[in-house]
């Protein structure tokens, strides 16, 4: 996957799409790579003292 394409897929995680949702939409990529581009990005996301997270779409 190159690095346009990681760019799009983390763009849609960003809008809250769901893992299996992502699985669905790129079937051409491999599952490992969507996995672990959901996953950094929700690592990467705040968590406030009450354990929520904020998430905003600006569309």
């Amino acid at each position: 996957m190159n690095k346009k394409d990681q760019m799009t897929v983390e763009n849609f995680v960003s809008t809250g799409m769901e893992l299996e949702t992502l699985y669905t939409c790129f079937p051409d990529f491999s599952k490992e790579e969507i996995a672990e581009i959901y996953n950094n990005y929700k690592d990467n996301q705040p968590v406030y003292a009450d354990g929520h997270t904020m998430s905003i779409n600006c569309s």
